[in-house]
């Protein structure tokens, strides 16, 4: 186990209940501690929790945000640091107001925060998003912003993007598609099915033809030690194995990932589907 601290960062910031507050401002204290474990640390910075990323999130949201609780504020901060690492296990969040408005003499005030990690019991979960509406890269990037704004998932791996041609309808444009792999923490699947129908909705889609154009779709495809048969919700998704825009990206994500007990390369041969898709660009 490690602890990352960092100590005594004092920023300007505009948070209070005051309106004089928000306006004038005044100087916050920040204190984090961060605890995290990983087997076989190697030596090097990409490999562990770098400590200016987390000054850079403290700073970031200090900046932009003018809250009323300082309790706000430290929540908002611990949540962003858990989206570090999958092998964060705490953050703790001390924030001191040494000027607060208060008549009797003081060193300081402030509050201290723990947010627990709830990834590290989640499961893995495998997502499709494709477009082919407008800026179709733009459109993925806004719905893997939106994803990775949930508290309870935690995007480990991104596909690259892929061009592909319609499958059912071919009177369209061609799509981009992609994959994600999240860790998924505590969240019911149709609470999350719901979640991601919200972010398709905000981004513009409304369902005028099945198969058909779409501005964003995102498909559960496989959630680990989930099996749903329902109206609303099937799990694995009943026709990811026949798409090529799915198992390519999946592929590139997991090249251990199994369908029938087969690896997906092995399944991929054996299957020689002859739906176009080629590889795009990375994503970052």
């Amino acid at each position: 186990m490690y602890k990352i601290f960092i100590k005594d960062l004092e920023l300007f910031g505009y948070h209070g209940v005051h309106d004089f507050e928000k306006e004038e401002g005044q100087p916050f204290i920040f204190n984090i501690t961060v605890i995290f474990s990983k087997d076989n640390l190697e030596d090097s910075l990409e490999k562990t929790i770098n400590y200016s990323n987390i000054i850079k999130i403290i700073k970031d949201v200090n900046r932009k945000h003018k809250f009323n609780l300082i309790e706000t504020l430290a929540k908002v901060i611990s949540e962003k640091i858990l989206k570090l690492s999958i092998f964060i296990e705490k953050v703790i969040v001390n924030i001191k107001k040494p000027d607060a408005p208060i008549k009797e003499k003081f060193n300081s005030v402030g509050i201290e925060f723990t947010e627990k990690n709830n990834f590290l019991k989640g499961k893995n979960c495998y997502l499709s998003l494709g477009s082919n509406i407008g800026n179709r890269e733009q459109n993925l990037r806004e719905a893997i912003n939106k994803i990775s704004e949930h508290r309870s998932i935690f995007i480990k791996k991104l596909s690259s993007i892929y061009k592909t041609e319609p499958m059912y309808e071919k009177n369209q444009e061609f799509f981009y598609n992609m994959v994600i792999l999240a860790k998924v923490g505590n969240i019911n699947p149709f609470e999350f099915l719901g979640f991601l129908k919200s972010i398709e909705y905000g981004q513009g889609r409304r369902i005028k033809k099945r198969y058909g154009p779409r501005i964003i779709d995102i498909d559960i495809i496989y959630w680990e030690s989930f099996k749903i048969d329902s109206k609303f919700l099937t799990i694995p998704h009943p026709k990811y194995r026949e798409r090529n825009f799915v198992l390519l990206p999946l592929k590139e994500v997991n090249p251990n990932f199994k369908i029938d007990g087969v690896k997906i390369d092995q399944y991929l041969k054996k299957k020689n589907y002859n739906e176009k898709v080629k590889l795009v660009k990375k994503i970052l």
